[in-house]
């Protein structure tokens, strides 16, 4: 296991839909690399808080979907 592949995974995992090799895969690495827990730990907590929120109006579901695109791209580039 990698980083770039562990954090490819990460909305997998929150929505618990990996095998549990590769959940145990996962856990190993990110128990080992601290870069890769904090960076989990984040998207965690973002993908809880942003589920509270509502969309506000104003904001097309292209636009919104067009900057998920753009934030999934840099976050698995580095």
């Amino acid at each position: 296991m990698n980083c770039k592949l562990c954090s490819a995974l990460f909305q997998e995992y929150l929505e618990n839909t990996l095998s549990e090799d590769l959940i145990n895969e996962l856990n190993n690495h990110m128990n080992h690399c601290e870069r890769c827990g904090i960076f989990f730990r984040t998207y965690s907590l973002t993908v809880t808080l942003s589920r509270q929120v509502e969309t506000p109006s104003c904001v097309s579901t292209e636009k919104i979907q067009r900057l998920t695109a753009l934030l999934c791209e840099r976050l698995l580039s580095k």
